[in-house]
């Protein structure tokens, strides 16, 4: 018994060397990270139930994503200009969603 842990041992010690230093890197990473992770979880909850409805679109997305990468910079700007319209255009959706419904009804 005494002779195997000497040996693993012998074998975990120089691997301790490797990984020391890489902690003092990573520590203040943490810090970093930690606090994003409270503003990540709840969203977790939301994306997942959509993850079955969004698969079978990567097939055809991931082609175009070449395509549109370059655009993204270009995008970025307006973003902030269209985010106010979000949630008045989901409104409108929603309305035009039941509206619609109503008359097929």
């Amino acid at each position: 018994m005494r002779r195997i842990r000497k040996q693993l041992n012998s074998e975990v010690e120089p691997l301790n060397s490797e990984v020391e230093p890489l902690n003092s890197e990573v520590e203040p990473l943490n810090s970093e990270v930690e606090p994003l992770n409270s503003e990540v979880e709840p969203l977790n909850s939301e994306v997942e139930p959509l993850n079955p409805e969004v698969a079978p679109l990567n097939p055809e997305v991931a082609p175009l994503n070449p395509e549109v990468a370059p655009l993204n910079p270009e995008v970025a700007p307006f973003n902030s200009e269209v985010a106010p319209f979000n949630s008045e255009v989901s409104f409108l959706r929603l309305k035009y969603e039941s509206l619609q419904m109503t008359n097929d009804q």
